[in-house]
């Protein structure tokens, strides 16, 4: 089989469409757990797949969004995390044979990270790598995080992937209006954070129909240096007897692909509400589409969970550093809303980014300084220290991309910062 990432270079490649509202139309009822039928109904489960296949997919998904321990924990699958999602990958590639890529379909966890919930970074990091060192191991090509609104879940998700596995990794997330996720992420932000974490392609999907997504991809174009990936739903839902119901039509649904190709897409398929129909009808509309040459970008941008900057050749910019009398004392005391609220002034006078400047200082609670900092302040951040451990904690757990103006050890600090993708900056 051709590699998944060189044919991706190649040609604009089509994906598959909904399993739920196949599997739905089989007899799957609303309590239960769709990817349960890897183990009890795996004839129904192949049979989906190999209509998509007909319909003429390129890659099919494993019916395993929901594969993870807190999701099948809730129906009393916790325990059967392995069995289910390397039955997903085994049914796929059953059908797949050595023509079709086989991509393990991976979805958030239904719960909230802190400090807007109760799931921690590490305990998130732990639920995603139980799932795709499962899908990994059964054989699949590729690992496709999908319908994420919480960009730090993702990362704690493109970690889990890249430091367990060796394939390679779609990043893609749900949009509202304005282009922002539900966590307030922003398309750019998106892109720019996943792909510099390692992502080999990014995109958006599910959403509302193709017009919803197009806003997302064109602003993802603008900043992305990997291709992208789109999946729209068949428009929105209606809800008819308890059911949601799509009604955007294969034709209508396809007539899209023309402008996603030209924003640089060379991945295309549906989400929610999608039939082999659709993809035949992608399929159709393709055959007479020229996919212009892939642009390949290396924007040297920093970004936080909210916002962007690009880092110009002479760096004329607006750039504040966080002054406070004993910024020591504050982070050992463990008084980050001190260090928080400056930045919070900073910002308020138009700073484009904040220089983070720790010195030789290691004894604070790093990681939970990089969460509540990153959360609370929408600028991004350069970050200068002299020591590889709080560089490479804060890296971790800030929920963005941040710049590192090297101190010390810089051949440690630039592998640092290539493992979480911050971008490292000269003196200044």
């Amino acid at each position: 089989m051709h590699d998944f990432l060189q044919s991706l270079r190649k040609r604009v490649l089509l994906y598959d469409g909904s399993k739920g509202v196949m599997l739905q139309g089989r007899g799957l009822r609303g309590d239960e757990a769709a990817e349960s039928w890897n183990l009890l109904k795996p004839e129904e489960v192949k049979d989906v797949y190999r209509q998509y296949k007909e319909a003429g997919s390129d890659v099919l998904q494993t019916n395993t969004f929901p594969g993870n321990s807190v999701t099948l924990g809730n129906h009393g699958l916790g325990d059967k995390v392995a069995d289910i999602n390397a039955a997903g990958v085994k049914l796929a590639r059953e059908v797949a044979g050595r023509d079709v890529f086989v991509a393990a379909s991976v979805g958030p966890t239904g719960l909230f990270l802190e400090p807007a919930g109760e799931l921690s970074f590490e305990l998130a990091y732990g639920i995603f790598r139980e799932q795709v060192k499962a899908l990994a191991e059964a054989g699949a090509d590729l690992i496709n995080f999908e319908t994420f609104s919480d960009l730090n879940e993702l990362r704690a998700a493109i970690l889990a992937a890249k430091e367990n596995t060796e394939l390679p990794v779609i990043a893609s997330l749900t949009f509202h209006k304005g282009s922002k996720t539900l966590s307030g992420n922003p398309a750019e932000v998106c892109a720019i954070v996943c792909q510099a974490l390692g992502a080999d392609v990014v995109g958006a999907n599910c959403s509302g129909g193709p017009e919803s997504l197009l806003e997302p991809i064109k602003k993802m174009s603008a900043v992305a240096s990997v291709p992208l990936a789109v999946k729209p739903n068949a428009g929105l839902p209606e809800i008819k007897n308890g059911k949601a119901v799509y009604n955007q039509t294969p034709e209508m649904f396809s007539s899209y692909a023309q402008d996603f190709i030209a924003c640089g897409v060379r991945l295309i398929g549906g989400c929610c509400g999608t039939t082999p129909e659709h993809i035949r009808a992608l399929k159709k509309e393709l055959a007479g589409i020229e996919a212009p040459e892939a642009a390949i970008r290396n924007i040297p941008a920093i970004a936080s969970a909210y916002s962007y900057f690009v880092c110009g050749a002479d760096d004329r910019c607006k750039q504040l550093p966080l002054w406070l009398k004993k910024p020591a004392d504050a982070l050992t005391a463990g008084d980050f809303d001190e260090i928080i609220t400056a930045a919070l002034e900073r910002e308020a006078e138009g700073a484009d980014y904040l220089l983070l400047d720790f010195g030789d200082l290691c004894d604070f609670r790093v990681s939970e300084f990089a969460s509540s900092f990153g959360f609370s302040v929408k600028v991004p951040v350069v970050v200068k220290t002299g020591s590889p451990d709080v560089l490479a904690k804060f890296l971790r757990y800030y929920p963005g991309r941040a710049g590192v103006v090297p101190t010390g050890q810089t051949a440690g600090s630039r592998a640092i910062c290539m493992h979480y993708g911050a971008l490292f900056l000269p003196e200044r």
